[in-house]
Parts: structure tokens; C-alpha cells; sequence
């Protein structure tokens, strides 16, 4: 019996300590125009609520929950660059870590 109960508790243990799958590593990369989220792939993300992002500088890796968009909602601008940033798709973030 004392063997189950020990059992039972590392289960719920590592039930509770297990990785949020939500959570996503990414590098911030910034340009003349805004801001993106590089994955681990390589992949960059361009971020619609980038304002969130202001304060970390290009090249940090932080940890972020977000939703897939199909684009970025709001005020459109006009674009900066004169160079394209090829993008694997549109997020927002809905937490940093």
C-alpha cells in the first residue's frame, strides 16, 4: 500500500512538472520595419503586437505562448525596408515567460 501511494504521488508529480507544450523558446530579430520571433528551426514569425517585444533586444531568447494569425489587424504601415523579410507566418503573442 505505501508503495502505491508513493507511486501515485510522483505521477501527479511529474503530471504538474511537465512541459507546457504552449510554451515556445524563440529569438527576438529585429529590422527597420518591426519585429519578428525566430524559432528553433529558424523560422521567423512576424509579431502583430510587437510592442510587447520593445524592450528586449534582437538576439534574446525568451519563452512565449501565441496564437497563429493570418494577418495583423489594426493600423497598416508603411513599410521601411527596402530588403523583404521572409516570414513562416503571422502571431501574436499572448504571454512571455
Amino acid at each position: 500500500m505505501k508503495i502505491n501511494t508513493i507511486l501515485f504521488a510522483l505521477s501527479l508529480l511529474f503530471v504538474f512538472t511537465s512541459c507546457n507544450k504552449d510554451v515556445h523558446k524563440m529569438e527576438v530579430v529585429k529590422d527597420c520595419s518591426t519585429i519578428y520571433l525566430r524559432d528553433k528551426s529558424g523560422q521567423d514569425y512576424k509579431v502583430c503586437n510587437d510592442e510587447l517585444l520593445d524592450s528586449y533586444a534582437a538576439g534574446t531568447k525568451i519563452k512565449v505562448s501565441y496564437d497563429n494569425l493570418e494577418q495583423c489587424f489594426g493600423l497598416i504601415e508603411n513599410e521601411t525596408c527596402e530588403s523583404t523579410h521572409l516570414i513562416s507566418g503571422v502571431i501574436e503573442v499572448t504571454k512571455i515567460h
